[in-house]
């Protein structure tokens, strides 16, 4: 019940839309408890652990508020300003919402992702939230509409680091990949910068499409950055599966099929062939361009999510909650 304390009372009056059901991502709960005991949190809940000092009061000064974009931080900062009585529009530039959470649901195990997208759903249409799909927001239409607070959380864009020969049509993102965007080979070579959970995770998707796979990672181990446990699961799916893993390494370039690798200790080369598809894995680029059109032609303007800075998915909703909650 660290998701939705009021769980068993929405079951028991028959309100199960409104049940915020735990999304399986470990961040703040069990991901917290080792190596260091860390302060209880939640992603889908952002009042985990702060519920007496934490929580949402009616607004004095009932504003409009427009949030443009309609991923997490956006849905949950057009959710706390509603609930405190504002009148909360959100505008979203895909024809859907959520869209990366509809992404990152498509990983094996990881399915739990969607239930999110349907609480938030039901939550804008309970709260009266007005959204907009497929609608590209420009400072014009800012201007037009003249809403009394501007919330930007317009995400993060994907992107492919500077390596020689990575602009061949073999080398793909992320994203790309989730989404079947890109025709991936049959030998596929995840490069993993990111080091947390990304970089497993389309291996995973990949190994159950009965691809060969081998993750590179230049840190010690791949997923670094993740709680044990979650790495524990990760890691036993993926080599359950044959996966091949190589930590400590890099890639210089991408010739075809030909991939030169390089030990980040010794700065040692080593050639990997057979290569049918090169898989980056990096975060998000900030994408802040409208945050600074809107700079000082908006009287209270806020940015939140990744919009900010890459971020995981409990500090994007985080953010949002922060920010609905102080309008």
């Amino acid at each position: 019940v660290i998701a939705d304390p009021d769980l068993p009372r929405k079951a028991q009056e028959g309100k199960l839309e409104e049940i915020r059901r735990c999304i399986g991502c470990n961040e703040g709960c069990v991901g917290t408890v080792y190596p260091m005991p860390l302060p209880l949190a939640c992603t889908i809940n952002p009042e985990a652990g702060k519920e007496k000092v934490y929580g949402i009061e009616p607004a004095g000064t009932k504003k409009t508020v427009m949030v443009i974009g309609g991923g997490a931080a956006g849905l949950e900062t057009a959710r706390a300003a509603a609930l405190r009585g504002h009148k909360v529009s959100i505008y979203e530039k895909e024809n859907v919402l959520a869209k990366e959470l509809t992404i990152a649901s498509k990983v094996p195990g990881r399915e739990g992702f969607e239930d999110a997208i349907r609480y938030y759903s039901y939550q804008m249409t309970k709260l009266g939230v007005d959204v907009h799909l497929g609608i590209t927001v420009t400072p014009e239409l800012v201007m037009q509409l003249a809403p009394d607070a501007v919330v930007v959380a317009t995400g993060a864009k994907p992107f492919i680091p500077e390596v020689d020969g990575a602009e061949t049509g073999q080398v793909v993102e992320t994203r790309q990949v989730l989404q079947d965007e890109v025709e991936v080979g049959q030998n596929v070579l995840v490069v993993d910068y990111q080091n947390h959970l990304y970089g497993i995770d389309v291996a995973d998707f990949l190994l159950d499409r009965g691809k060969k796979v081998e993750l590179l990672t230049e840190s010690v181990y791949a997923g670094g950055m993740v709680d044990h446990h979650t790495n524990w699961v990760a890691y036993t799916r993926v080599h359950s599966k044959g996966i091949v893993m190589t930590p400590l390494t890099g890639i210089k370039q991408i010739k075809r099929k030909t991939v030169v690798a390089y030990d980040t200790l010794t700065d040692r080369e080593k050639i990997i062939e057979g290569i049918d598809t090169v898989v980056i894995v990096t975060d998000a680029r900030a994408d802040d361009s409208l945050y600074r059109l809107l700079k000082g032609k908006v009287k209270e303007l806020y940015s939140v999510g990744q919009c900010v800075s890459p971020r995981k998915l409990l500090d994007s909703i985080a953010d949002g909650y922060r920010v609905g909650r102080s309008l």
